[in-house]
């Protein structure tokens, strides 16, 4: 077992001993780790992300809309610290049972649009596991062994709120270890009716992160952001180091470099960017399932 790390002066700290946070993840598959991402470093965020947003082309539309913001290693120091917490890493690292483990595609910057036209709307399909647990990556799609291959980590930038679209889940579905049924993406999502009888939404604080097992069935939902407001999110997808990538990471590993960020970092800062963002995969231990896709099908639309 892992020591749990310290906290280090002038970082924020989660609430409750990171042994707490583990056994929830181990006993439901699903945390919520509070307090990793102060106030301030959560206002300078969503200012940096305006500045970024304001500079894509096309522009994302005002509403009705799920869209990333690429490259935040590059552009946001905190960025770089929040992806990179100490209590978080132990927590992922315990979970997954790996001392080595990377990010599956750059930390992802999305922005969930507030709903106009969805409002009061049932769009159909959505439904998913998150990578490795893929068809056609996978090499069984009932996942019949006990080890875990997969954890999102996303960092709540807003408050995950049911009028926002907080990510909608269901409870316990990590251990049915398959795929969502074909009904689950049929007819549009009711929560409360079945087959979504037992769905739920993933709420959390500002500057925390929801941490699930990769397995879980769970869906954006942009109809059900009625705030008005945009709401954001880093998203991470973690492995051990042996699993490929689910998309080519060469592009995100030129714009870092490109830029100033390195020699921002605290140290150990930057020794975990270097291994959860650029570090080459390493080989597989024995016994281990070959989880691969047959080539890289370019950039995905992360969803949550």
């Amino acid at each position: 077992m892992m020591k749990c790390p310290s906290p280090i002066a002038g970082m924020v700290w989660p609430a409750r001993p990171l042994d707490d946070y583990l056994g929830e993840l181990r006993a439901h598959g699903y945390t919520v780790v509070d307090g990793l991402i102060s106030d301030a470093a959560l206002e300078r965020i969503k200012t940096v992300t305006a500045q970024q947003i304001a500079q894509l082309e096309p522009a994302p539309p005002a509403f009705d809309d799920r869209f990333g913001v690429p490259h935040g290693i590059a552009w946001s120091q905190d960025v770089c610290n929040a992806v990179t917490h100490p209590a978080a890493l132990w927590v992922l690292r315990a979970y997954l049972g790996a001392s080595n483990i990377r990010f599956c595609h750059q930390p992802a910057m999305t922005v969930l649009r507030p709903a106009k036209d969805l409002i009061g709307q049932f769009p159909e399909a959505g439904w998913h596991a998150d990578y490795p647990y893929h068809p056609d990556v996978y090499p069984d799609d009932r996942w019949q062994d006990d080890a875990v291959y997969g954890v999102q980590f996303n960092l709540c930038v807003d408050a995950f709120r049911p009028e926002n679209g907080a990510t909608q889940y269901v409870p316990d579905s990590h251990l049915r270890r398959r795929w969502p049924p074909r009904a689950f993406n049929e007819g549009g999502t009711r929560m409360g009716t079945a087959p979504h009888n037992k769905v739920m939404q993933m709420v959390a604080p500002a500057g925390s992160a929801l941490i699930y097992d990769s397995r879980t069935w769970h869906r954006a939902c942009p109809e059900l952001n009625v705030s008005g407001e945009d709401r954001l999110a880093i998203l991470n997808a973690v492995c051990p180091a042996w699993v490929r990538s689910m998309v080519d990471k060469q592009a995100g590993t030129e714009r870092y470099r490109a830029s100033n960020m390195a020699a921002q970092l605290d140290p150990q800062v930057r020794d975990e960017i270097e291994a959860l963002c650029h570090a080459d995969r390493i080989p597989p231990p024995a016994g281990a399932p070959v989880i691969l896709e047959k080539q890289f099908v370019g950039p995905r639309k992360i969803q949550i």
